[in-house]
């Protein structure tokens, strides 16, 4: 009796055993479609941006390192493709006057693709490209040089949960202003490093 009633108890686990294990897969399944799902999403991030090059600049140059923060609003079209639009606003350059604090202001518009790299866990690499109106100002004046250029490099996005991701990247940028400086129409290019948090709808 004893002997029937532990085999039943076997069956049982066994059976329960394997019933867990599809709905384990289909949790999983869940929380994959979850990321990789078409929709919108909102982005703030701060940022350091460093300069590489200034090509055909001042002996000089006209640009230190800076650093500032960026907000982007971006479109997920499919589990490997994104579309996003930014701005940025970096600081370089800051100095104390008797006015009060002043700096070369970086402003960025800009729209990108994002190749992105669907896997079995909660981080997703991704590739970036595309091109921006960038323009170059003083806190205490005017916008007074414009530019054109582009972006390329690459990041990660770490989902927190269907809502929630915090994310780091890298990107190139190019930059060539239409307006001299000096006397020269210089080709900026900088570095941005940036960690962010993103907002999923």
């Amino acid at each position: 009796m004893r002997t029937r009633v532990g085999n039943r108890l076997l069956v049982a686990a066994v059976g329960v055993a394997l019933l867990m294990v599809p709905c384990a897969a289909a949790a999983q399944r869940l929380t994959l479609q979850a990321i990789d799902r078409p929709g919108v999403y909102l982005g703030l991030a701060g940022m350091g941006n460093f300069v590489i090059n200034q090509a055909n600049a001042p002996v000089d140059g006209f640009i230190e390192q800076g650093g500032g923060f960026g907000l982007f609003l971006g479109g997920r079209l499919a589990p490997m493709f994104a579309l996003e639009l930014g701005y940025a606003l970096n600081f370089h350059n800051p100095v104390q006057t008797r006015a009060g604090f002043d700096a070369l202001l970086l402003h960025a518009w800009t729209l990108d693709g994002k190749v992105i790299f669907p896997n079995h866990s909660n981080v997703r690499p991704y590739f970036q490209f595309g091109f921006g109106v960038y323009e170059l100002a003083n806190v205490v004046d005017t916008p007074y040089r414009n530019g054109i250029g582009f972006q390329l490099g690459g990041g990660l996005d770490l989902w927190l949960n269907r809502a929630l991701s915090i994310g780091f990247r890298a990107l190139y940028h190019g930059v060539y202003f239409t307006q001299s400086i000096g006397e020269t129409n210089p080709f900026l290019s900088t570095v941005s490093v940036e960690g962010n948090l993103q907002f999923h709808f």
